[in-house]
């Protein structure tokens, strides 16, 4: 099966290869200013997060920006046994991409993947990135065990990002899932962008993964040519003058997190 995660750094490199050379190193650099000294990179709160972490390296290695991988990673390492459990996958993904720990074992891999939690696809997601070659019948298992969460009368009122998620486990998984990919489709906005609730504005994370997840993942194109259009405008919107992208063109400042996202998004689009 191919590889999740060199799908999506392929896709967010495509994406920061559209911009000039002057912007790949405005966004290089404003995500550099968000180092700590510990080696991590900051959060909303200002201090060093695994999760925004997480982001801040997959950002640089999109926009081909140096990092000191040592820093990172010793940073890291104190995080892969915390109690959030995200934090902890985002931690021993990045050191397993890195080389700084070995890959855990099948059996660890195949009960992470089956194993339902509050994060519901996403954690599923995450374990998908970090398994690298994935057999098939091992996400066949997954989906099985997730997809009744996934039931259509329930589909509203899930978020975009856990849906998206889903999406991409049951193509992995090699299943169709309409019920999933229409309400997707609803929550396309007129303006550009998807929204992360039936209803409301747009916001960059639920376009990222929406877009990833139907224009790459089950290589199927969500929109026209004016709505691909569109969504690339957003996206621009969303890049904001610290040199990050935000979660929407209102937003007051921006983030790592959203610095993929905006990347990502590009990607799809181009």
């Amino acid at each position: 099966m191919s590889n999740l995660f060199q799908t999506l750094e392929a896709v967010a490199a495509r994406g920061a290869a559209g911009l000039t050379s002057e912007a790949r190193e405005s966004v290089a650099a404003a995500l550099g200013s968000l180092q700590c000294p510990d080696g991590g990179f900051a959060g909303l709160g200002g201090r060093a997060d695994p999760y925004y972490t997480l982001f801040a390296w997959l950002s640089l290695r999109a926009l081909g920006a140096a990092y000191d991988r040592d820093r990172l990673c010793a940073y890291m390492a104190a995080h892969r046994c915390d109690a959030n459990r995200i934090d902890a996958h985002c931690a021993s993904f990045l050191l397993a991409a890195e080389g700084w720990q070995k890959r855990v074992t099948w059996l660890n891999r195949v009960v992470a993947l089956m194993r339902c939690d509050t994060r519901g696809g996403y954690a599923a997601f995450l374990t998908l990135l970090a398994m690298g070659d994935v057999p098939r019948w091992v996400v066949r298992l997954g989906w099985r065990c997730r997809h009744r969460l996934f039931a259509t009368p329930s589909l509203e009122r899930w978020p975009t990002p856990r849906l998206a998620a889903g999406l991409v486990l049951a193509a992995w998984a090699g299943e169709d899932d309409d019920g999933i990919l229409s309400e997707l489709r609803a929550r396309h906005c007129a303006s550009g962008g998807f929204a992360s609730m039936p209803n409301i504005a747009p916001d960059l994370l639920a376009t990222a993964v929406t877009r990833f997840a139907m224009g790459v993942v089950l290589n199927r194109r969500p929109e026209t040519g004016d709505c691909l259009k569109q969504d690339l405008g957003f996206a621009e919107a969303c890049w904001l003058g610290d040199g990050l992208f935000g979660s929407s063109p209102s937003a007051v400042r921006g983030d790592s997190e959203h610095a993929f996202y905006g990347l990502l998004t590009l990607g799809t689009c181009r």
